[in-house]
């Protein structure tokens, strides 16, 4: 049975978090971690499968605080112009803090797969906070393009050459 360590799981995640966000995702190694934290490689495995477990899980935390920031924006919204735009500015926000991360890992040869497959469940969860907004709205009948929408909030959010203010321009058009 594996030893519990009173609040290791945190002080990796903390250790981590720091280490990638100053350093890159290069820089993050479980040894250092380890030695950091002042614990086992192996207890790091107790909480983590792999470096990518533990970096997705430090991505993941900052991705809940990103949705959180998208219903408030949401229940603040006049309308669905107002309230994708929240949206987007959450996701601009949390991708402004991962653009780095993201090219360094696809760099070192991780997985095009993996970031596929965190990209459907990212869409997925903003899709609902569109079809709630379009319905909140009395738009249901507009639900449709929901995926759509999400898809292209998501493909913005990271780009620094499109502005929150052309996507707004753009979705007037579009609902007007």
């Amino acid at each position: 049975m594996p030893k519990i360590i009173d609040e290791a799981r945190k002080k990796i995640l903390e250790s981590a978090r720091k280490k990638l966000l100053s350093e890159g995702y290069g820089a993050v190694s479980l040894r250092e971690i380890a030695r950091e934290c002042s614990i086992a490689v192996g207890t790091i495995y107790n909480y983590f499968d792999s470096k990518d477990s533990l970096v997705a899980s430090i991505m993941l935390d900052d991705w809940f605080q990103a949705l959180s920031e998208m219903d408030e924006g949401i229940a603040a919204s006049d309308g669905i112009t107002d309230g994708i735009i929240e949206i987007h500015a959450a996701v601009e926000r949390f991708s402004s803090i991962y653009r780095e991360v993201w090219s360094q890992f696809l760099q070192s040869g991780g997985s095009s797969s993996e970031v596929d497959s965190r990209h459907l469940m990212l869409r997925g969860q903003i899709e609902e906070k569109i079809r709630s907004l379009l319905a909140r709205n009395g738009r249901r009948e507009d639900a449709g393009f929901a995926p759509i929408l999400a898809e292209l909030v998501l493909a913005i959010g990271p780009r620094t050459d499109i502005s929150g203010k052309q996507l707004s321009d753009f979705l007037n058009r579009f609902f007007q």
